[in-house]
């Protein structure tokens, strides 16, 4: 059987590795239809939330349960759950808080206990009985830690008080990590949302994080959901961001001249990209890959090729098939354009294919239309950036959104 002849009912069948390695070597040919599902799996997985960060875009949504995995997430998309490499557990809200949790977990490491299970959090379900669950197969916990010292904490989440605990329980899990060797099973990120309020803390953080042995850090500019977070953008203060990312590097510069160099090696850290280096340089055009590799599915139903994407492509509470979408009008003509080096027009701006678009206001924007023109309004009306060039590319994106 090969690659281009394998049918979906076969395919359901192959074992996860297999189905992996396809999927990589179908990304790597940028095949346009693909035989093999994706090996990346984002769920929306909503729940109630006790912090409150400025920053974070509230809805209402299903609340996410163990029952609501069973019948819809397994029940509708459960080959390519089985199939991924790695299953994303995310959304709005704290989805480690469910009441049920503890069974979920037990759940999971019986029915998927080789996939990369990953979850987003604020880091205060981190209790003990929670944490030797993550003990038990693969996890990588992102811990959203947007501060080095508790004062900031808590003035970005609301979460008075919670740092310390926070803070200790996500060196309880590193430590156990270094412990018991699970450095092939077990992984922890440190999740910095950067606004202008925090930027200038990344230097500390990076130390902090350091300290902790935390393997990982990432820090991503915040992205402006509504007016509100229109003043917590770095995109209106760029040379503070690039003095903040200057210094952090520095400091990373001396953590790397004085650590060990196997245990550097093994520290991550993505810092935001600077800004005005569109103007430095032309770099040449970056490649996502996440049309072939992932697909996003909210618990309410609606499909979406990526985070960042703005408008629906499908929705399986509505009676969409997941494999009729993943090789659907839309998804193959996605991964043509960007594989041509013509990308969509909602694509064009984003920074994860190439860095330099952080120059673009609307690479700071979300892409829900609706939402993206009401930021467009305000920040007009308040006379902070020329947006008529930004209007101008979000009407090319618009006509070419899916209907």
């Amino acid at each position: 059987m090969t690659m281009e002849t394998a049918s979906p009912a076969a395919l359901e069948r192959l074992p996860r590795t297999e189905s992996v390695a396809r999927n990589l070597a179908e990304t790597s040919a940028r095949r346009t239809t693909l035989s093999a599902p994706p090996r990346l799996v984002t769920l929306g997985t909503h729940n109630s939330c006790n912090a409150k960060c400025v920053f974070c875009l509230e809805g209402k949504y299903p609340r996410f349960d163990l029952a609501l995995y069973k019948s819809f997430f397994e029940g509708r998309m459960g080959h390519f759950i089985r199939q991924a490499e790695k299953v994303t557990f995310t959304g709005f809200g704290e989805v480690l808080w469910i009441p049920e949790v503890l069974p979920f977990l037990d759940y999971l490491n019986e029915t998927i206990p080789e996939t990369w299970k990953i979850f987003t959090t604020n880091g205060t379900p981190l209790r003990p009985e929670l944490i030797q669950r993550l003990l038990k197969s693969r996890y990588v916990i992102q811990l959203s830690l947007h501060a080095s010292r508790a004062d900031l904490h808590a003035e970005l989440t609301q979460l008075p008080g919670a740092f310390d605990q926070i803070v200790e329980s996500l060196g309880e899990l590193c430590r156990l990590r270094r412990e018991k060797d699970l450095g092939d099973r077990l992984h922890a990120v440190i999740v910095d949302v950067v606004t202008r309020r925090n930027v200038s803390d990344l230097p500390a953080l990076v130390r902090m994080a350091w300290e902790m042995k935390v393997p990982e850090l990432q820090c991503n500019y915040v992205t402006m959901f509504d007016p509100a977070h229109i003043d917590m953008s770095c995109w209106f203060d760029q040379s503070a961001a690039n003095a903040a990312i200057d210094a952090a590097e520095r400091v990373l510069a001396e953590i790397k001249a004085s650590a060990d160099p196997d245990e550097f090696a093994h520290f991550g850290v993505r810092l935001p990209p600077r800004f005005g280096l569109q103007a430095a340089a032309t770099p040449e055009r970056g490649f996502c890959s996440d049309p072939w590799e992932m697909i996003y599915v909210e618990g309410q139903g609606p499909v979406l090729p990526c985070c960042q994407w703005g408008a629906h492509v499908g929705n399986l509470e509505k009676g969409d098939d997941i494999d009729a979408l993943w090789n659907g009008d839309f998804y193959r003509a996605l991964r043509a354009g960007l594989a041509s080096g013509s990308p969509h027009p909602w694509c064009t701006h984003c920074v994860k294919l190439q860095g330099y678009n952080v120059d673009s206001l609307l690479a700071h924007l979300t892409n829900r239309p609706d939402q993206q023109g009401r930021l467009l309004d305000e920040i007009a009306r308040r006379g902070l950036a020329d947006v008529a060039p930004y209007r101008a590319e979000v009407s090319a994106a618009d006509l070419a959104a899916p209907r």
